[in-house]
């Protein structure tokens, strides 16, 4: 609403299914004007042939054109619109892959468009609580136990409602579903869906066995360091084809990649980046985990609460206005610490553990990233699945996930 009453265009970026088209359509039931849906058949191929023609059809106040993406040469002609025309609030563009990549789409709105990227539901959104202040705690509290104190009261203490919650993710459909069938199906038809209409439609990709194997990996291996030789090689994929399916999920945010912390030229750092799957919900889907006891089992219980840790953080720097960069730290030598937030020339180093509590060596990797960023290091942070909120010295603290999100 507020970028509307300032740029002439805004642009609503994110996955299939993440809510775009039911806040489009809100907008336009609240501020009037009209709703367009590339989805349409009729209306993609206006878009498709007559772009221009399209855009002059509607003199709404406000137009709404969803799922942009199948139809590139539709901001072109809304680049026009706007530099005939440059009254703010004129359209809503959504897209299920990011446009902004699309060859010379990149610089074809630019300084006309604000891009927002909508994220699945938050844990504090389906539990219909207040947005967690952690974000913005961890920079502004005195010490450990200031922090520890502020946040205690957000404590959970349900843990089967936590796992739940990772195995679910925060997709609005299954997030919103009581388990069951209809929840499994939905998974299921998502994947199918993706890859038959936003795959063929956007790439042309035909080599669909490999390009299933290649989800399926990636899936497995959420939160792992990416290593496209190693992928290629166990998937038996040549890695030209590998990075360029990588890409096309990267541009359909299928998966998210994680750059690490680099700052330090006198350290020998990790420098590949982390990849994550789209949600934990999809993860745990893909690699056959119905329950907790399943996760375990598999050894994959840290992976994906890691995953979740870190869709929840995304959405959290979303919602501040403050910019929060979020990276990890990993060096040669062994240590790391799976998540790290910045500010300026602050640093907070957050280690998750799924565990219920909390071990001397679960700090190894933030006491050295405390020593390496000195200063610089404002607050270390072990989140676990436990209840117990604890300050374990000036800058360092365990804090259970539900206090944190």
């Amino acid at each position: 609403m507020e970028s509307l009453r300032v740029f002439p265009a805004v642009m609503l970026l994110g996955p299939r299914q993440v809510g775009k088209s039911t806040l489009a359509q809100q907008l336009v039931e609240h501020l009037g004007g009209a709703y367009s849906t590339l989805d349409d058949p009729a209306t993609l191929a206006a878009a498709t042939t007559d772009p221009d023609g399209l855009i002059s059809s509607h003199p709404a106040k406000l137009l709404v054109l969803d799922e942009v993406q199948l139809a590139p040469d539709l901001l072109r002609a809304c680049k026009l619109a706007v530099d005939r025309d440059r009254r703010v609030g004129r359209f809503v563009l959504t897209g299920s892959a990011n446009v902004t990549t699309l060859g010379s789409v990149a610089e074809t709105m630019a300084g006309r468009v604000v891009i927002h990227r909508l994220h699945a539901f938050g844990w504090s959104e389906i539990e219909q609580r207040a947005p967690s202040p952690a974000l913005d705690a961890v920079f502004t509290a005195a010490s450990a136990a200031a922090l520890v104190e502020q946040l205690a009261a957000r404590v959970v203490g349900d843990l089967a409602l936590l796992r739940a919650r990772v195995l679910v993710g925060g997709m609005p459909v299954p997030a919103l579903l009581p388990p069951g069938r209809a929840r499994d199906d939905w998974f299921a038809s998502y994947l199918q869906t993706y890859v038959e209409r936003d795959l063929l439609g956007l790439t042309g990709i035909h080599h669909l066995p490999d390009f299933r194997r290649l989800v399926t990996a990636l899936a497995m291996r959420t939160g792992r360091l990416l290593n496209h030789a190693e992928l290629g090689r166990d998937l038996g994929i040549p890695i030209t084809t590998l990075r360029r399916f990588f890409a096309i999920l990267q541009q359909t945010f299928q998966v998210e990649l994680l750059q690490p912390f680099l700052r330090n030229p006198e350290k020998r750092l990790v420098k590949s980046p982390k990849s994550f799957a789209l949600d934990s919900g999809i993860a745990a889907h893909i690699a056959g985990i119905v329950d907790w006891a399943t996760a375990e089992r598999q050894g994959r219980a840290g992976s994906l609460f890691e995953t979740w840790v870190f869709g929840e953080l995304q959405k959290l720097i979303a919602l501040r206005p403050a910019r929060t960069e979020l990276m990890f730290w990993r060096a040669h030598a062994g240590q790391e610490v799976d998540f790290v937030l910045a500010r300026g020339d602050e640093m907070v180093g957050i280690e998750v553990k799924a565990s219920v509590t909390v071990g001397s060596e679960d700090l190894a990797g933030l006491r050295v990233l405390q020593q390496d960023l000195g200063a610089r290091f404002k607050m270390g942070i072990v989140l676990h699945a436990g209840k117990t909120a604890t300050a374990l010295g000036p800058r360092l603290c365990a804090l259970p996930i539900s206090a944190f999100f």
